[in-house]
């Protein structure tokens, strides 16, 4: 119930929506002037966000409402806020009928949009999983979260918002099930909603619990609320994806819960990943968004506690993920703050997206032939958020770029690929990250699939990627991972011709270079060049050049300008020009290596 008035255009607003909907009106909710006009109170910021973005997940379901100003980042021209970016570029395209309405305040949103909402779930913040379980009860049940003795109560209270508490978590996990009031808080989730298919039956949501929300203990250093995640919850609340947040390793404990049992958070996650399979059948790839919390749990880096690296951490949670047919959307801390995905998910996308004409056939001659394989794209939330820095360079358009952009991070971000197809260049190629459309293991498709008993998935993961290779022109994958998991042996590089036929980059080996034409080739190295250090990178990857050519290279660089591989190139031939260095793009690099493999006798250089 809301007491307080609301402004006379908001007025407008509810009249339209009650009725006869006006599709044609956003509100454009400006968190970050909101959480600037509160108390200097990280609890209050932290729960306010969580709960609008739980509301943005229930308006938006099937069409854009609610869009909030959220996320500061960095453009071509300098620091600018990214949510205002995409509001003008989709203003200028898909929203140009819209009109976008500012609002500031909490309850002129909740009034306009208490229709979309039950009522709201308490969280138990001695139970931080909670947190992931009430985001899940949001998508299933329509409630708004909310912890338990919240700031955010007595703020809404005098801004003249009711707050009807419809479901409590409170008191209701001590560990009796499982010796974990983690892992018997996910599992009554588990239960309740994904074992009686009320959830999707295709997506799940791996995002940090309210480990973080502990004040005035150490390690509570959440004032950093783009790096909280929450703001991602949006769109998994829309689509009703279960949460959780476990450690995955079977043989340490982690640093949120000591004292549950040895394995108690993998056992937990492995029913969860099981039931999901059961939910679908094994017919499709469930997606998961999300990444291991490498900086704050689970890993050995500083304040995080655990015992293993935090690649290897990501690895193994690959591993699994991969053994139940899943694929990771990898919003991975840093850059992970991906708002307003539930609002623009809407956005149309063509059925079939063209590339430019694939460029013409080069001579084969005695050089070192380079490929930068411009990532990590494996992440919705990356992509989108570096668009405006990346994308945007000035550069780009001089020099052939392979730009790995997973194609499933489509789903989720469909407004990117939609721009980046009608702004590429001619020098602008596409080509798939790690591992396809979508980020697994793939030797673990098939065997033994770490005792799991399932069947293989091969013939599901060919189908899959042909749907989004198809849709998107692709016919390269520049990455594929394995982990710990070893060489890819030939029958799954023969799944991977099917779909990716001009080429595939590898993480790790294979068991042959040439599987009909199709090319395989690993990484030399991952590379990191920054403007002060132009020399070291060229001499870095000059340490990769041998005297026999042809020789092929590719080089992984990760959320790297255009600008700055062109400054590259130009080193390479001022500090190394003994190699004679020739960038590629990818189809003329990946077949000038296929003819190189079948016996092409090189051309003398300049022939």
């Amino acid at each position: 119930m809301i007491q307080n008035a609301v402004p006379w255009l908001w007025c407008v607003f509810l009249a339209c929506t009650a009725g006869v909907s006006r599709a044609d009106t956003i509100m454009y909710f400006d968190l970050d002037a909101c959480i600037a006009s509160m108390p200097e109170d990280t609890v209050l910021h932290y729960d306010t966000l969580k709960m609008t973005s739980a509301l943005q997940g229930l308006v938006n379901r099937d069409a854009p409402r609610l869009v909030i100003r959220f996320l500061e980042g960095d453009s071509v021209s300098g620091r600018i806020n990214i949510d205002d970016y995409w509001r003008d570029k989709l203003q200028e395209g898909w929203l140009r009928d819209h009109v976008f309405v500012k609002e500031t305040s909490l309850a002129a949103m909740l009034t306009t949009f208490s229709e979309h909402f039950n009522g709201w779930v308490t969280w138990d913040p001695a139970v931080p999983a909670t947190a992931n379980v009430a985001a899940t009860i949001c998508g299933v049940e329509n409630l708004l979260p909310i912890r338990a003795e919240s700031p955010l109560f007595d703020y809404l209270k005098a801004a003249g918002v009711d707050i009807a508490v419809e479901k409590s978590l409170v008191n209701q996990f001590d560990g009796t099930e499982t010796g974990s009031a983690k892992c018997d808080a996910y599992l009554w989730a588990k239960r309740k909603y994904l074992d009686t298919g009320k959830c999707h039956p295709a997506l799940m949501a791996f995002y940090i619990d309210a480990y973080t929300q502990r004040p005035g203990e150490p390690g509570f250093h959440y004032d950093d609320l783009p790096n909280s995640k929450v703001a991602n919850h949006d769109y998994f609340i829309a689509n009703r994806a279960f949460f959780f947040d476990l450690l995955v390793w079977p043989d340490e404990k982690p640093v949120d819960e000591p004292d549950q049992p040895l394995g108690a958070d993998r056992d937990t996650l492995i029913q969860l990943l099981e039931a999901q399979y059961q939910r679908n059948e094994g017919r499709k790839f469930t997606t998961i968004g999300g990444f291991a919390s490498w900086n704050l749990k689970y890993t050995d880096y500083g304040p995080a506690g655990g015992e293993r690296h935090p690649v290897h951490t990501e690895w193994e949670y690959i591993a699994l993920f991969s053994t139940y047919n899943a694929i990771l959307d990898a919003d991975a801390l840093g850059l992970a703050c991906l708002p307003n995905a539930s609002a623009y998910s809407h956005h149309p996308l063509h059925d079939q997206y063209q590339q430019h004409e694939r460029p013409a056939r080069q001579p084969l001659e005695n050089k070192t032939y380079v490929l930068i394989y411009m990532g990590d794209y494996d992440s919705a939330a990356w992509l989108s958020r570096h668009v405006p820095r990346i994308w945007d360079d000035p550069t780009r358009g001089e020099i052939p770029i392979a730009w790995a952009f997973n194609p499933n991070l489509s789903d989720r971000v469909p407004y990117v690929f939609d721009y980046i197809f009608e702004t590429a260049t001619p020098n602008d190629w596409f080509i798939a990250g790690d591992s396809g459309a979508g980020y697994l293991n793939p030797n673990l498709l098939v065997g033994d699939r770490l005792g799991s008993g399932l069947p293989d998935a091969l013939d599901l993961w060919v189908a899959h990627n042909k749907r989004y290779f198809t849709r998107f022109d692709y016919d390269i994958t520049g990455f594929v991972i394995n982990g710990f998991h070893g060489d890819m042996p030939l029958r799954i590089q023969k799944a991977y011709t099917q779909f990716s036929p001009r080429g595939v980059g590898m993480q790790l080996g294979f068991e042959k270079p040439l599987v009909g034409e199709t090319p395989f080739i690993r990484h030399a190295a991952d590379i990191y060049p920054r403007h002060n250090n132009i020399k070291a990178a060229a001499d870095q990857m000059a340490g990769f050049a041998e005297a026999d050519k042809p020789q092929f290279l590719v080089f992984r660089w990760i959320l790297q300008t255009p600008t700055m591989l062109k400054t590259i190139m130009t080193a390479m031939d001022e500090y190394h020009p003994e190699h004679q260095w020739v960038f590629c793009d990818p189809y003329t690099f990946f077949d000038l290596y296929r003819r190189h493999l079948e016996g092409e006798a090189p051309k003398s250089n300049g022939e």
